[in-house]
């Protein structure tokens, strides 16, 4: 091994594989403990980060050892004292001290009064270091440390620390977080922590997690990932506060491999009871998916024991043109979602899907041909009063499409088929046939697009009730013609350039009237009058009934387009259907019961109306009974991130409520009025604390039907925010038809790049405030 010496005044640096940063070493504290970190303090606090001299020689070869110094002594190949701004550098090593004594036989420095040990980045500053070159080895006491890696930041003060090598080391009696230099609002202190950057693994013992001087959390063990890669054991504990009492949650990882991992998580709900909680899940170049079920063996507050919830989701890349699925979900019993849930899960779990699907494309023809498969069944869960309306099963469906441009026709070819089961209504066969075919003309200023197809439906349906075994058919013509046209003019609007177009459109839809009272009615339901519906041949979902229509829409919009960028900043319109002929096919199938002769309109307008505030607003006037069947209107203000305010009124005169049960065990919708108001926002009342809150009001009920409060906090310094969020609302009615209500407490501990501790609100609360943002996430202008 080859050895240069130099005198040349240098500064002290040390690295050591541990990541990238540079350390402040003066004593053992990390920094401040204040939790209103200023971050103008903590950086005078700190101090100057030190910087790495080296000797601005060029790079030695590989195991070369330069030093240089204001004095060097000693005999070559033998040993080596240097003193006064010593360098040594080795490989990718640099180390700065005052004095430096150099063991050559043996390849060991020892280097005193002050140091700093530098590699690759990063960086150890202590009192006094004794350290094997070649290997990268040594000790030193009362070292502090301070690095990034990927953009993950660290820093720690030890009473010892031992370098095992390349990337290894143990630290005695620690300190160490992952906040900016100077801050310690929060940090883990250990009787020792061992790092292995090759495994990527550390194992602290005796930690303790402490606040603002208080310490919070204890474990005699645990290990962690030092890259920020998934490692097996202990995640952080979950608390959640509300209607069932205090509910705990101690989740246990497992890094089964590079594709493959699990949860673990026992809990318990103090008003409940015990919990068993698991999650595995799997990736492969062709093939994800998780699986995860939630077990309560018995439940104090409930009749039901063994309760569960199991859901599994699969998708798989069979070949490059077939793709399958799997969407499977269970729970114990009708109330699991009402008991431990909220309320938007409660509205959209009704009905539980489990499926099976495959998918394939390819060509053919010169045109696309996209097949379906699918065997779906769903368990449908009852609401409080004991009743449920279970949708049909597929058993099964195949549906395929085949679409072929000739210039401007496209031809469309559909054809399904459906095996609808049921154990209490009448099953059945449906076959669908629909050809069509396009036009499309168009150019930069308009489009003209006729269709003719033929919609064509036979049934084969079961013997049902006393009835015998039958089949019937319906054959439809479908013609429309569906013409836009685009004009554009430059405009400017509050002080900025846009361009604005004016788009008027004409949609001709022609279908003969034709009763369908004796077909079954197993997937079809009404759409949601819209402004895209002016513009769809057929009002109704499904397949099995199909409106009568001799009309015309006429409809108009325009849009704001940011003249620099092209981006859409407003768009409003409006727009009207007029019957030549009566639409009078209802849901029912019947002809005639409620006759649509003349059109209902709607009106619209959604987008920024200036920087700051956005707003919507839809209106639909049924124009036959000459009311408004709908309003939704909302403002939002909104200037920086973190600051919203918003507030929305919602209007429904016929809005389905709840399913009530007939005698003859038919089912039918109960339509009420609905009128909500919803106010929300987020706002900061001082630098770094903000309120949140939501209140939404049921007007007709004259009750709140959600409230939600609640404070977040973010440190002045960004390494760690909190907050704590109250909620209350309806999850249902008891059989009275009164409001039942549940409570919830989120309480959450955010620390920076390491964890969440308790239970984050960020999904309720994302829901509950449009534009909300998350704290420790907003960004000062």
């Amino acid at each position: 091994m080859a050895r240069l010496f130099t005198l040349k005044p240098v500064v002290l640096a040390l690295g050591m594989a541990f990541s990238a940063g540079s350390v402040h070493a003066d004593n053992l504290s990390l920094g401040e403990t204040c939790l209103r970190c200023d971050p103008e303090k903590i950086r005078a606090a700190a101090g100057e980060k030190p910087q790495v001299k080296t000797s601005g020689e060029e790079k030695l070869p590989a195991d070369y050892t330069r030093i240089t110094a204001d004095k060097v002594q000693g005999q070559s190949k033998v040993a080596v004292a240097a003193q006064g701004d010593v360098i040594v550098e080795h490989n990718d090593k640099v180390l700065n001290a005052a004095w430096v004594e150099y063991d050559q036989t043996r390849d060991i420095v020892r280097a005193g009064d002050s140091f700093v040990l530098y590699e690759n980045g990063s960086t150890v500053t202590g009192k006094k270091l004794v350290y094997n070159l070649a290997k990268g080895t040594g000790s030193t006491e009362n070292a502090r440390l301070e690095a990034e890696h990927e953009g993950r930041r660290l820093q720690s003060v030890s009473e010892k620390a031992e370098l095992k090598g390349k990337d290894q080391y143990v630290l005695y009696n620690t300190k160490f977080n992952t906040c900016s230099r100077g801050d310690a609002s929060w940090y883990i202190a250990a009787s020792s922590i061992e790092a292995d950057y090759d495994k990527g693994v550390g194992v602290a013992k005796n930690a303790r997690l402490v606040f603002g001087g208080v310490p919070v959390l204890y474990t005699p063990w645990a290990d962690f990932p030092l890259n920020g890669n998934r490692k097996s054991g202990l995640l952080v504990p979950t608390l959640k506060i509300g209607s069932d009492g205090t509910e705990v949650e101690l989740p246990y990882y497992f890094n089964l491999a590079p594709n493959y991992d699990a949860t673990l998580a026992p809990g318990l709900i103090s008003g409940r009871g015990a919990k068993l909680r698991g999650e595995f899940r799997y990736l492969t170049p062709k093939l994800r998916g998780e699986t995860s079920a939630t077990w309560m063996p018995n439940d104090r507050r409930s009749d039901h024991n063994n309760r569960y919830h199991a859901k599994w989701q699969h998708q798989q890349t069979i070949t490059p043109s077939v793709n399958a699925g799997v969407d499977f979900n269970q729970v114990s019993d009708d109330d699991y979602f009402r008991d431990f849930y909220g309320r938007n899960d409660i509205a959209t779990n009704v009905n539980l899907n489990r499926q099976i699907w495959l998918n394939h494309n390819m060509r053919l023809l010169n045109g696309s041909l996209d097949s379906y498969a699918t065997v779906q069944k769903y368990q449908t869960l009852a609401n409080a009063n004991g009743y449920k309306d279970e949708p049909y099963a597929l058993m099964p469906r195949l549906s395929t499409r085949w679409q072929k441009n000739f210039g401007n026709l496209q031809f469309n070819a559909f054809g399904q088929f459906t095996r609808f089961q049921h154990d209490d209504k009448q099953s059945g066969n449906r076959i669908v046939i629909y050809p069509s075919a396009s036009w499309n003309f168009h150019n930069d200023w308009g489009f003209v697009t006729p269709k003719v197809g033929v919609h064509y439906t036979h049934y084969n349906l079961d013997a049902f009730g006393g009835s015998n075994s039958r089949s019937a058919s319906r054959v439809l013509p479908v013609v429309n013609v569906d013409a836009g046209m685009t004009f554009e003019r430059p405009t400017s609007l509050w002080g900025k350039d846009y361009v604005q177009t004016l788009e008027p459109r004409l949609f001709y839809n022609y279908i003969p009237t034709k009763s369908q009272n004796d077909l079954p009615n197993f997937d079809s339901s009404e759409n949601s009058f819209s402004y895209e519906q002016l513009f769809r041949e057929n009002l109704y979902s499904g397949n099995d009934r199909i409106n009568s229509s001799n009309s015309l829409t006429t409809a108009i919009q325009t849009r704001y387009l940011d003249r620099q960028t092209g981006v859409e900043r407003f768009r409003a319109g409006i727009g009207q259907k007029f019957y030549f002929t009566t639409d009078s096919v209802a849901l029912s199938g019947r002809v005639e019961e409620h006759p649509r002769n003349r059109s209902d309109w709607i009106a619209f307008g959604h987008g920024r109306i200036t920087d700051t505030v956005s707003g919507h607003a839809l209106v639909h006037y049924n124009q036959n009974k000459e009311r408004f069947d709908n309003i939704d209107t909302g403002l939002r203000y909104n200037p920086e991130q973190g600051k919203v305010l918003s507030a929305r009124y919602k209007y429904g005169r016929y809005e389905p409520i709840y399913l009530e049960q007939n005698a003859d065990g038919t089912s039918q919708y109960v339509y009420e009025k609905l009128r909500q108001v919803d106010l929300a926002a987020q706002w900061p009342l001082r630098p770094n604390l903000y309120a949140v809150a939501r209140f939404n009001y049921g007007l007709d009920v004259k009750k709140p039907l959600e409230q939600l409060v609640g404070l977040e906090y973010k440190s002045g310094c960004g390494c760690w925010s909190a907050s704590v969020v109250a909620q209350r609302y309806v999850n249902g009615l008891d059989s009275a038809k009164n409001s039942t209500y549940k409570n919830a407490v989120f309480l959450n501990l955010q620390l920076k790049d390491l964890s969440n501790i308790g239970s984050n609100p960020y999904n309720e609360l994302s829901r509950a405030i449009p534009g909300y943002s998350q704290s420790n996430e907003v960004i000062k202008k």
